[in-house]
């Protein structure tokens, strides 16, 4: 403590209750939620109550889905029984230590969103006991976790993720009569342990360039806001602001999408830098404007993302299921929260329209956040964000996200080319995101989830193009580049379509031993329909499997056709495929597949469960140049190449997509190496007209 702050307990609790900080709400007088926000449906489960009466019994929730099965044991995994060292000095724990298990997994009931919860519960007042239970778990805790010890205090986000929830809490109970004198002594030895940790080893975050060092500086900011009687707290404020506002310069790119190519560690880097800012506003030292710009950029590409209809995002990326604040009762899947708050955050008006997601407003700025009605600024439109490689196209009802990028930051996922696809809110070609990070005894289900075999792409003989040199990191670098992004006004002729689609080809398997360019157009039709344009363009003989990993709903197969059915509860939505040269396509669908290095059609909405998902493989033997023509819609009946031949001088070829009241023919150039571009031009034409 700074010179004259008494540490007896009684007098130092009444030096916390004088100070009269500036912080998101009064000491003990945690926000209330107003009606308007309360009676909005909410997806989250389980629900409040559930999570409250699950702290009763010494259960918590983890990652925000799965009730543990059995009472808290800080050092037990309580899904797969491995166990890490309660004795050992965090230094001396390695990161993947078979008998411990997974890391992530081990730390989730140390994240302590189970504190928020208790803040979340006094805030509405029905809990009598909810200051109790709070604590019950805070001592738990610390008994069982003493400073530096054990394998909650290896990692500095871990600590500052922590510190913050229990420390929420703690605001929110501190009048109640159970929080006795002793407990703002309690919580200053564990907010000085905590800051002590993060600020003699931010350097190692620092070097990893990712959101450890984002949420390891406001954790010092907040330590140094709440506990301004520490000898250490200018130190660490200082520490904290300058590594923030440098960190997220660095790590958010021009276009507002991140270093660290993922939608969730970006949404916890965002959710860190809102919480930054306002406490250097609340602070009255505000960070300087680069920064507000760079959250104001990041806020403006997630919204982008998002599906309207859901509030989802692409499942890009590496997640391991980190929430940083999670105060509203929106699912994890959604993004809602972060974008009406980063957007409030920059620009001190909301971007979406009233919902759930603004409960996250009320805790982090107050009532006069949501005092006036919201109307949306705008819907999200087609967008190219080539810093970072990600590009949407939009019609009326869908919408897709292709990746193309060149990395100069590590990638997590092999996944160039993936394309996502939404139709009326259902993510009907999906990625299958991430699992776990750590499986001791299924190195191949650990690899499946972040290889190729788990995205929307074309996979050649087999093998990834790129070899996974850590469990973050592959080498070498994967290599894209978008060709084409045209967004054209149609012409005067009824007949003929806007030229609407975009172009792009990645280099991967450009090289031994495969020598093989895969370009990939993606096109849209009328009435919400789209068509895929795989060229590999190679001279050798090769094995090549055309993956879509699909909603998980009732599906019909027919193989002589090349289509799928997909019936979803907004409708049929139809898949068809071709190829040329024609050649034999062995066309199936694989659901939940779990064999020993043969793993397929397994997908994780959540962090820690997977789930079966139905995957069409197209497997097609090829000889030098091929063509995989995917047509997807809730109007396509099939594709096909047209028979009518074109003049050898014209380089192109002629594709009839049918559809149920028209048909559409795609003008493409010929499969070549030298093609300018893929998509020449499409033209609408009505039913009986010969098309051949």
């Amino acid at each position: 403590m700074r010179p004259g702050i008494p540490t007896s307990p009684g007098e130092y609790a009444e030096v916390k209750r004088r100070q009269a900080i500036a912080f998101l709400f009064p000491l003990g007088q945690p926000p209330q939620i107003p009606s308007k926000i309360q009676q909005f449906e909410t997806p989250r489960q389980p629900v409040l109550a559930d999570r409250v009466e699950l702290l009763r019994q010494n259960r918590c929730v983890y990652f925000f889905r799965t009730p543990a099965p059995v009472t808290v044991d800080w050092y037990e995994n309580p899904f797969e029984h491995q166990r890490s060292d309660a004795a050992a000095h965090f230094s001396d724990l390695p990161d993947f230590l078979p008998e411990q298990g997974d890391a992530r997994t081990l730390w989730e009931p140390s994240r302590a969103a189970w504190a928020i919860d208790c803040a979340k519960a006094s805030a509405t007042g029905e809990y009598a006991d909810i200051a109790d239970i709070y604590w019950r778990w805070v001592d738990s805790w610390m008994d069982n976790c003493p400073p530096y010890q054990g394998f909650h205090w290896k990692c500095g986000q871990e600590s500052a993720v922590r510190l913050i929830a229990i420390l929420l809490g703690f605001w929110a109970v501190a009048d109640d009569p159970t929080t006795e004198v002793e407990r703002f002594r309690q919580m200053a030895r564990l907010a000085w342990a905590t800051g002590f940790r993060i600020y003699h080893h931010i350097n190692y975050a620092i070097s990893q360039k990712n959101n450890h060092a984002i949420s390891e500086a406001v954790g010092l900011m907040f330590i140094s806001h709440l506990f301004p009687e520490f000898r250490a707290a200018p130190l660490w404020e200082l520490r904290g602001r300058r590594v923030l506002e440098s960190e997220i310069r660095r790590q958010v790119y021009e276009d507002g999408s991140y270093v660290q190519h993922s939608m969730n560690y970006q949404r916890v880097m965002m959710q860190g830098a809102v919480l930054g800012l306002r406490l250097a506003e609340l602070a009255g030292k505000p960070l300087g404007q680069p920064t507000y710009d760079s959250l104001g950029r990041c806020a403006d590409f997630m919204f982008e993302m998002l599906d309207i209809a859901t509030g989802q995002a692409p499942m890009y990326g590496n997640n391991d299921g980190a929430y940083l604040l999670p105060f509203s009762e929106c699912d994890f899947l959604d993004f809602r929260p972060i974008v009406q708050t980063a957007h409030y955050a920059v620009h001190h008006q909301r971007r979406l329209s009233n919902g759930p997601w603004d409960e996250d407003l009320i805790w982090l700025f107050g009532d006069e956040a949501v005092a006036n009605e919201s109307k949306p600024l705008k819907q999200p439109a087609s967008r190219a964000f080539e810093d970072g490689g990600y590009y949407t196209l939009r019609q009326a009802h869908s919408w897709c996200m292709l990746r193309c990028h060149t990395y100069r930051d590590r990638p997590g996922h092999y996944d160039q080319l993936q394309l996502d696809l939404w139709w009326r809110g259902i993510n009907v070609f999906r990625d299958c995101g991430t699992f776990q990070y750590y499986i001791p005894d299924r190195a191949d289900l650990e690899y499946y989830f972040k290889s190729i075999r788990s995205h929307n792409t074309v996979e050649i003989d087999g093998q990834d193009p790129v070899e996974l040199a850590s469990r973050f990191l592959w080498f070498p670098w994967p290599r894209g580049v978008m060709r084409r992004y045209v967004l054209q006004p149609g012409s005067d002729r009824e007949d003929t379509q806007a030229m609407f689609f975009l172009e792009a080809e990645h280099y991967d398997y450009d090289r031994s031993p495969w020598h093989l360019l895969h370009r990939r157009s993606v096109i849209g039709l009328t009435g919400d329909s789209w068509v895929i344009v795989d060229d590999l363009l190679g001279t050798q003989k090769r094995q090549a499997v055309l993956r879509w990993h699909m909603a998980d709903v009732p599906f019909t197969l027919d193989a002589p056709r090349q289509r799928v059915v997909l019936r979803t509860h907004a409708g049929e939505i139809n898949v068809c495929l071709s190829v040329f040269p024609q050649v034999e396509c062995d066309l199936s669908v694989i659901r939940g597949r779990d064999t020993k290095d043969q793993i397929q059609g397994l997908a994780s909405s959540y962090y820690g469960k997977y789930e079966p998902i139905p995957t069409l493989e197209a497997a097609v033997g090829i000889d030098g140049t091929q063509r995989i023509v995917t047509a997807i819609g809730p109007q396509v009946t099939a594709v096909m190449r047209s028979q009518r031949p074109e003049p050898r001088a014209s380089k192109t070829e002629n594709w009839i997509v049918e559809l149920q009241d028209r048909s559409c023919r795609l003008r493409l150039a010929l499969p070549e190496r030298s093609a300018k571009r893929i998509c020449l031009g499409q033209t609408t034409i009505q039913k009986g007209v010969d098309v051949r």
